[in-house]
Formats: C-alpha cells, sequence, structure tokens
C-alpha cells in the first residue's frame, strides 16, 4: 500500500510508533492511511531490508461493542495468508506483541484503490474496465476454492499498481470480512457487531441476513463493474438504510439510462446485469464463470462487426469500444473485403 498521509496533521501529536521496531523485526517509518479499525504504516523488515506495510489494530477500537475483534483479526491474518494469486495482496507475517499490538504485515504497493481512481477518471473504457474485472475474478477464484467468500468487495478494497510494463495490476485487500463457508464458528465472529459490510456494494442475501456464498462476491463484482462503466453505483440514497432497501427490492437502472452515452458491448452489458440478480441462482454461479463471459464479451464487439459478411451486407457496428486502433483495423478488412467483392463481380 502506498502513501496516503505520510506525516501527521501539524499541530497534531507525534505518532508514537513511528520509529518503533515491532516484534524485533519490523521499523515503523511512516503513516499510510488510517481509519476506524487502525493504521497502515510503511516500515522495514529486519533482516531482509524488505519494505512493507503493516496494519495495526486500534487498541481503543475492540471493546463491549465487539468483544471478537482480535479474533476476527487473526481469522483474517490466518486465511489472507494463504492466498498466494498474484492478484491477492501477500501477507509475510502477523501477531500480537507483549504489549498487546496486534498488527499484520504485507507487501508494500505503489499506486491507487480503485476507489481513487474511479474519483479520478471513471467512466472507463470497456477494455480497462473488464481487464480489472478478469483480474478481480482470478483472486476471488483462488479465494473461493478455499471455501473463503470476502464479503466486503470494493473499490477501496482494490488496488491497482504497475507490474512490470503492465497497468491497472490488481491486489485485493482486506478479507476482514471473510467467512469460511460452513464454518459456523466464523460465521459467529462475523455476526458479532451491529452491522458488517459496504452498503453500496452489498448482494440482498448478505442484507437480510440469509446465507451468503461465492455469489455473493460475484453481486459485489457486478456492482464495480457497473461503477466502472457508468461512473456511478446502480443505487446511490441519502443513507444507508435506503440503498440497502433498494438492492432488495429495486431493480437495477439500465446502465444506458445511468450513462447515455455509454459505448459498450452487448455480451459485457448482460454479463454485468447477470452478476447483480436479486436471485443468487440467477447470477453466474462462480468466479471462473465470470471470467469466461468477461472473456467471451472482449471479443464479441467485432465478432458482431464481420455479422453481415454472409449477405454482403456488412457494416462495422461499434466496431471496438475498446480500442480505436482496432476498430480502425476492422474497417480497414471491411474496405478490403468490399474491394476484393466487387472486383470478383466485375470478372
Amino acid at each position: 500500500m502506498a502513501d496516503r498521509s505520510s506525516t501527521a496533521s501539524r499541530g497534531a501529536a507525534p505518532d508514537p510508533l513511528i520509529g518503533r521496531v515491532v516484534n524485533d523485526r519490523f521499523k515503523i517509518a511512516a503513516l499510510i492511511a488510517r481509519g476506524g479499525m487502525g493504521k497502515v504504516y510503511r516500515a522495514e523488515q529486519a533482516p531482509l531490508g524488505r519494505l512493507c506495510a503493516l496494519k495495526i489494530l486500534n487498541p481503543n477500537y475492540a471493546g463491549d461493542s465487539d468483544p471478537e475483534f482480535h479474533r476476527r483479526f487473526f481469522l483474517e491474518a490466518s486465511i489472507a495468508s494463504k492466498l498466494t494469486h498474484p492478484n491477492t495482496v501477500t501477507i509475510f507475517d502477523y501477531g500480537r506483541t507483549d504489549d498487546d499490538i496486534y498488527y499484520m504485515a504485507m507487501e508494500y504497493l505503489e499506486g491507487v484503490t480503485l476507489h481513487k481512481a474511479l474519483r479520478q477518471g471513471a467512466p472507463f473504457a470497456e477494455e480497462r474496465a473488464a481487464h480489472i474485472a478478469r483480474q478481480i475474478c482470478r483472486a476471488l477464484r483462488e479465494a473461493h476454492s478455499l471455501s473463503v467468500i470476502h464479503r466486503d468487495l470494493k473499490p477501496a478494497n482494490i488496488f491497482l499498481t504497475e507490474h512490470g510494463d503492465e497497468k491497472d495490476f490488481v491486489k485485493v485487500l482486506d478479507f476482514g470480512l471473510v467467512k469460511a463457508v460452513g464454518d459456523n464458528k466464523g460465521e459467529d465472529l462475523t455476526q458479532t457487531g451491529l452491522f458488517m459490510g459496504s452498503p453500496k456494494y452489498m448482494a440482498p442475501e448478505q442484507i437480510r441476513g440469509d446465507r451468503v456464498d461465492a455469489r455473493t462476491d460475484i453481486y459485489a463484482l457486478g456492482v464495480i463493474m457497473y461503477e466502472m462503466l457508468t461512473g456511478k453505483v446502480p443505487f446511490d440514497r441519502p443513507n444507508s438504510v435506503n440503498i440497502l432497501m433498494a438492492h432488495v427490492n429495486e431493480e437495477v437502472p439500465p446502465m444506458r439510462v445511468t450513462l447515455p452515452s455509454i459505448q459498450i458491448s452487448q455480451a459485457l452489458e448482460e454479463t454485468v446485469l447477470r452478476c447483480m440478480s436479486k436471485d443468487p441462482d440467477q447470477r453466474l454461479s462462480s468466479m471462473d464463470e465470470v471470467l469466461g463471459a468477461l472473456k467471451r464479451s472482449a471479443g464479441g464487439a467485432l465478432t458482431a462487426t464481420f455479422s453481415g459478411l454472409a449477405t454482403g451486407e456488412y457494416h462495422v457496428e461499434r466496431a471496438s469500444t475498446r480500442d480505436a486502433a482496432d476498430a480502425a483495423r476492422v474497417r480497414c478488412f471491411a474496405c478490403c473485403v468490399t474491394a476484393f467483392r466487387s472486383a470478383a463481380t466485375s470478372v
């Protein structure tokens, strides 16, 4: 995770953790980010000299309102440390110090969250949105194969970095609301407290307190894809209760109504809307299925372009909303076919 706030606010008391070495291994250098449950610092791991992000639990967070919070912290760390996919953030270590500081060490990332990228440049082109979504699918496919459901998938928990010459390389973060499917003990941990999840991205069954599974994450991914392509979430209301009720009761607004100027293949639009079906049984059933649909939709625009070749009445229909170079190549090909047929007819 890259620095978002490397120095304390002016006038604020110095952070007592800056400069501290946690468990003789992690020397804290600077604050990266903060939230209600804790802070994330940039640190250096000894003796490797490796830069890492150190997540520190806020000692004042857990109390009578959430007595299982520390146990849930270790649940997140233990499960996340087993995930090895390149599109999932890597956990190096976790534990508790002698003075009850709970920490989790993870790879240090340079880049921005998808949340910030959306604020800076939404809506995204179809190619970019599909590229990001495919990587999220692959990360969650591994988690689901281990019977782990994320349950808090949202743009703030998706980090975009550069990997070699590849831009928008995804890292899925924060498995703090993970659920091990079929593990009643794990379910008890996540049920403690008044509310868990992010209203704008929660599936209807999660809101109702029904059983959740991989399709709950698929719904959240559908909302994220909708937001990437239109620049808006499907349901945005003045308060959380109204948002939650909309997810349960209201139909998803057509993407072309939300953004009349949208340029998107029908195949991708259908994939997004199916992911957001109210009934989990009507959704794509696995991240593998979503990934397959995204791969097919990526080629759908070009396939549609050549749909008239058999009759000779072909033309370019939105050759590729993802890449102007693709569109030019398609038009060039169509012109060549037209010229060839004209020459053949005149002979």
